[in-house]
Parts: C-alpha cells; sequence; structure tokens
C-alpha cells in the first residue's frame, strides 16, 4: 500500500534506504530537509513527481511523555501545534501501519514544533501543556500538506531522546536550508558532553530501531 517514504535526510534516510535496500523493496524515498520550511519545499517537488497514492512520514523524534522510551516506535493519531490547527491522521492508513507494526504505540498525539527542544524541563512542560507524548519539526507540514493534495498519509517515528533528557545545544548546527552542520554539531557535543554522549548513544539506538521498522513495514 505505501508506495512513497518521507524522512530526514542524512542518518535517518540512509536507514531507511539500507532497509529498502536488504529487502529489495521499490518505494520511493522522499529525503527532506530538517524543519517545517525544508519539509514544506520537499512536498512540492515530490508533488511535481510521480503520482503518490500513500506515503509514509517516518524517522525520529523526541520524547515528551516519561511513558515513552528511546527506541520505541510511535504511530501518530494528531498532530497539534501552537499556531496552527491540529491536524488528524488518516485513521485507517494509520491502523494498517499499526497492525504491520505490532510493538507500535499507536494514537500518538504529537506535538509540531519550528525549532528543536533540546530542555529536558521544556519537554516534559510542552507534554503538559499539550496533552502530547512526541514532539518533531516536520510532520506537521508534511501531513498537512500531502493530505490536502489527496494523498493518504500516516506518520511513523522513533523517539531518539527521552523526556526529561537534555540536549546538546543544537540550535547552531542546524542551517538555513534544512541541513545539518557536522563541524557545529560535533562543537556542540563536545560543549555538553554528557548530554553529547548521551545523544549520540540513544541516536545510534534509534536509528537502529528505524532500520528494523521499514524493514517489518516492508515485509507485512
Amino acid at each position: 500500500m505505501i508506495d512513497t517514504i518521507f524522512v530526514p535526510r542524512g542518518p535517518e534516510e540512509r536507514a531507511v534506504r539500507r532497509a529498502l535496500a536488504r529487502a529489495g523493496a521499490p518505494h520511493r524515498v522522499v529525503a527532506t530537509g530538517i524543519g517545517p520550511l525544508a519539509a514544506a519545499l520537499a512536498v512540492g517537488d515530490a508533488l511535481a513527481g510521480p503520482t503518490m497514492g500513500h506515503a509514509l512520514v517516518v524517522g525520529l523524534c523526541g520524547l515528551l511523555s516519561p511513558a515513552f522510551f528511546v527506541g520505541e516506535t510511535l504511530v501518530y493519531g494528531e498532530i497539534v501545534s501552537a499556531t496552527e490547527a491540529t491536524v488528524t491522521i488518516d485513521r485507517g492508513f494509520a491502523s494498517v501501519v499499526a497492525r504491520a507494526l505490532g510493538h507500535a504505540q499507536s494514537g500518538i498525539r504529537a506535538l509540531g514544533v519550528a525549532d528543536v527542544v533540546t530542555s529536558g524541563s521544556q519537554k516534559l512542560d510542552l507534554g503538559r501543556r499539550f496533552d502530547a507524548q512526541a514532539v518533531d519539526m516536520e510532520s506537521l507540514p508534511l501531513v498537512r500538506l500531502l493530505a490536502r493534495a489527496g494523498v493518504t498519509v500516516a506518520v511513523a517515528r522513533i523517539g531518539s531522546d527521552a523526556a526529561g533528557d537534555d540536549l546538546p545545544d543544537l540550535h547552531m548546527a542546524l542551517d538555513g536550508s534544512g541541513g545539518l552542520d557536522s563541524f557545529a554539531l560535533a562543537l556542540a557535543m563536545l560543549r555538553r558532553p554528557v548530554a553529547g554522549a548521551r545523544l549520540a548513544r540513544n541516536g545510534t539506538r534509534a536509528l537502529a530501531a528505524l532500520e528494523a521498522m521499514i524493514g517489518e513495514l516492508v515485509a507485512a
């Protein structure tokens, strides 16, 4: 059923492509930049290409609830925002994805943001304020724009940092085009070595879970 997979470029894209190559799966992969603007631009480019029927948005996400753990698969039910109307995910397609991933947590209420959330206390506060369990920057514009174009969309993300975990200050590592500056990222991690080591460890675990999730989906 899934014909197109949207994923942030970089390590997440590579994990998806490895899983698809291993399975010999023909799915189209659309790599987006990081952040809502870059994600919106990717939709425009994708819609100019082959026709899409069912698209899956995947990648990593931050956790806003201590009830969920790093490496867990979350299938979104809706996405809320401080500035935009709530977007409801297609329930039928989300159910199909969740059933294919028997271990996934479904019906997740996610928060769409315009900037990375690096403070553990802020993540916990956002979770309480919006009654949300996960946060990411790309899913909201992807779902909104794809659905508006008549594409059926579901979102399955992997938790990459726990609700109370502080992250390195990643703001300067993001460039204006939705890319990640590797030197700035390394510097940010060195400035906060404990948080940086935890991010690297959790990121490796989450990427492995993302690769396994894609393999499970295409084999279903």
